[in-house]
């Protein structure tokens, strides 16, 4: 009974410690989102930053940021600056992700390090996904003009920013709770053989042939 009950005490301490960690885990994690949306207006920036390597790819001239605006045809006739307002930000979609992810910690039992590894994939596809949609938005303007702006910003650039935040809500939620591996099925009890010896055939004639009693009690 003193053994029992001291690795239950065990048990119930190591638990303990588990939820401990998952709860500060989630709270970190709750805590970021509620950053990213203070600091929107630094982040915009940091966005501009790193947009602007994406729209140096494609767009006429050099880029720069400066703030959240990226301007680009940078010693061509025209120079042009790209905003990164608040609703076009990645916060709007990394906020959701890390909630989500506050949210499983929560409610299952995924392991830490799995949830984080599918949230930063996830951050990751809508960071990339965003960069290109204001990518290609500026080269729809050097190439096409405002028209072209309007269509990639509005239509194809906000289509394919959603199904970079589906993609990244469905790998997050795939990674976090996947199943650790193969469920072992309860071992199967084999019967007994019978050490009596097989009794003798009446009659090969009545029967139609010889039949042993391991031919009748074998499996396919």
């Amino acid at each position: 009974m003193t053994t029992l009950r001291a690795r239950g005490g065990r048990a119930n301490a190591r638990d303990r410690r588990v939820r401990i960690a998952r709860g500060a885990t989630a709270g970190a994690l709750a805590i970021a989102a509620a950053a990213l949306i203070a600091t929107e207006a630094t982040t915009r920036a940091a966005e501009a930053i790193l947009a602007r390597e994406f729209i140096g790819l494609v767009a006429p001239g050099r880029a720069v940021a400066a703030g959240p605006i990226v301007w680009f045809g940078i010693d061509t006739p025209e120079v042009t600056g790209l905003v990164i307002t608040t609703m076009c930000s990645t916060t709007v979609l990394a906020v959701p992700l890390l909630l989500l992810a506050v949210a499983i910690m929560g409610i299952t039992r995924a392991p830490s390090n799995r949830v984080g590894l599918g949230l930063l994939l996830g951050l990751g596809i809508a960071v990339f996904c965003n960069m290109v949609r204001f990518a290609s938005a500026a080269w729809a303007y050097g190439a096409y003009g405002r028209e072209g702006f309007d269509v990639v910003h509005r239509y194809v650039g906000s289509l394919f920013v959603i199904v970079g935040f589906v993609l990244a809500i469905v790998l997050l939620l795939r990674i976090s709770l996947r199943e650790s591996g193969p469920r072992r099925g309860p071992a199967r009890s084999r019967a007994p053989r019978s050490s009596a010896p097989a009794p003798a055939a009446s009659h090969p004639a009545a029967s139609g042939g010889i039949a042993s009693p391991s031919n009748e009690s074998s499996r396919p």
